[in-house]
């Protein structure tokens, strides 16, 4: 034991990286895990040096160092087990409470290890079994995962479907703007008492087409935006991946490398990626240009959360993903808004913003809403609060963007949302679709799908996103693609993601 104890500490600041990847590793890349794990690494080795001046010695410090790591790592965790109790109108998991606790542990053990006679040998034969059996659980997770996956990579998961273009003469800027579950104005209506037809109204007075019955191909956004920029329905990936996985790499796949983005790079486009902090959409390899605005990456954040650390960064705004989103959220719009005045032409600009989508983080003027605004007001109060803010910057986002073009060069923009928000009772991970009544399904798959494209006809007020481009391209470049049955599938629950269920005539059912 005396001989392999230095490497103990580094076990311990492995172990609950590879932990959290082995619980998302149908949602995040092994390749995620490097930052944490070099940054965790590195500290180690900083680390192990100066705790074996405090504590009397190399072995001890490892030991010592040890135990820190296990307790700094399981930090949140431990809240969240513990959130629930409290102690004189106080939650246990109160970092003012928690955090010199979870101190104190630590000092004292480090104290008991510096005044040992001898190393703590027997101690760390514990730690160490403890650490392996930790790793290869987690171990044993991932090589499963990857053992049974079966997926092709993302450009055999389609059909082949060639897109020839047979005009050229004209190539407008497109802009491809997601909204994520803004709802269409039925739902808003019907559901949420919010009149969104003055927004309706001024999207049609700029030339838009509003689709006024349109609904999302997909009720998640991963398919959904898979199937828009592949101009395909992804229910053909149940026969490569199977009905009983919950592997969203296969649509993570389909979301960087699209049809939409291969099509017009080779026709001379230069492809602008405006992401959020979602991994899936935040950033494209295959863009010419990213735009990203982020503290950490996703997976890194999640890490970062579980971690000791957090509450105390949180207090210095470090990490809060409120502000973050906040901040990000203004990025956006900005670089969306200068991109005609400062980018070559032609473009085609994907844009993600995670708004309406919660979490809730600004008020109608556009100021930040910070949690103890939004935790004194209902979902519904924070979600319009939200979409008001929104519908402004809409606004102003179209008519910027149309003044920046002369009349006879005018771009195309599609402002879409991806899906519908959620309805209260399907939110738990555990819901299952096929559970859903009529109006659910109807508030989940109802969406804003508004398009602005001169000279081009062909839309109709159920359009749905997957033949957006379809009808786009054959204006546009006389593709001459067919158009796709407007079909609208849900999946069973997040073990069973490709298995699907049509629920289009369930949707027309309850809006009658």
């Amino acid at each position: 034991m005396s001989g392999r104890v230095y490497i103990l500490p580094f076990l311990f600041a492995a172990a609950p990286i590879l932990t959290l990847f082995a619980n998302n590793a149908g949602q995040a890349h092994l390749s995620e895990t490097l930052l944490p794990l070099a940054a965790a690494l590195v500290l180690t080795a900083l680390l192990l040096p100066l705790l074996a001046l405090l504590v009397r010695g190399t072995r001890r410090a490892a030991v010592a160092l040890s135990l820190l790591w296990f307790l700094f790592f399981s930090y949140g965790h431990f809240s969240q087990l513990i959130g629930g109790l409290s102690v004189a109108a106080t939650s246990l998991a109160n970092p003012r409470l928690l955090l010199p606790v979870v101190a104190i542990v630590w000092l004292v053990c480090a104290a008991l290890i510096r005044r040992a006679a001898a190393p703590p040998h027997n101690l760390a034969a514990i730690l160490l079994v403890m650490v392996l059996a930790m790793m290869g659980t987690s171990g044993f997770s991932v090589a499963k995962f990857y053992a049974t996956r079966e997926a092709p990579p993302a450009g055999a998961l389609l059909p082949e479907e060639p897109i020839v273009a047979r005009r050229t003469d004209r190539m407008p800027d497109i802009y491809y703007i997601i909204f994520d579950r803004y709802a269409s104005a039925r739902t808003l209506a019907d559901r949420y008492g919010f009149d969104n037809t003055p927004m309706v109204d001024h999207l049609r007075s700029q030339g838009f087409y509003v689709a006024e019955d349109s609904r999302a191909n997909y009720l998640v956004t991963a398919q959904s935006l898979a199937s828009s920029l592949n101009m395909a329905h992804v229910n053909v990936l149940t026969e490569s991946i199977g009905t009983e996985s919950k592997d969203w790499l296969p649509v993570f796949g389909l979301l960087s490398d699209h049809r939409v983005g291969r099509f017009l790079k080779s026709h001379g486009y230069r492809y602008l990626h405006i992401g959020p902090e979602w991994n899936a959409t935040a950033k494209n390899p295959f863009a010419d240009r990213n735009f990203e605005y982020r503290f950490l990456p996703e997976f890194s954040m999640m890490f970062l959360k579980t971690t000791a650390a957090y509450p105390i960064l949180y207090r210095f705004g470090i990490g809060r993903v409120d502000l973050e989103k906040f901040r990000r959220i203004n990025y956006q719009m900005e670089v969306l808004e200068e991109l005609p005045r400062r980018e070559g032409r032609p473009f085609f600009a994907f844009a993600h913003f995670l708004v309406p989508h919660g979490p809730f983080v600004f008020n109608r003027d556009g100021t930040f809403r910070g949690p103890d605004i939004a935790g004194a007001h209902s979902e519904l109060e924070n979600y319009l609060e939200q979409l008001i803010f929104v519908n402004d910057h809409i606004r102003s986002l179209v008519d910027r963007i149309l003044a920046a073009y002369p009349a006879d060069d005018q771009p195309v923009i599609v402002i879409q949302g991806d899906e519908g928000p959620y309805p209260a009772r399907t939110q738990p991970h555990s819901f299952d679709w096929r559970q859903a009544t009529n109006e659910e399904i109807n508030e989940k798959m109802r969406i804003l799908n508004a398009i602005y494209a001169p000279g081009c006809e062909g839309f109709h007020p159920a359009q749905t996103p997957v033949n957006t481009f379809r009808i786009l391209f054959n204006c546009i470049f006389d593709t001459r693609l067919p158009l796709l049955p407007e079909r609208s599938y849900s999946y069973r629950d997040l073990q069973h993601l490709y298995e699907f269920t049509d629920v289009t005539d369930r949707i027309n059912a309850a809006s009658h």
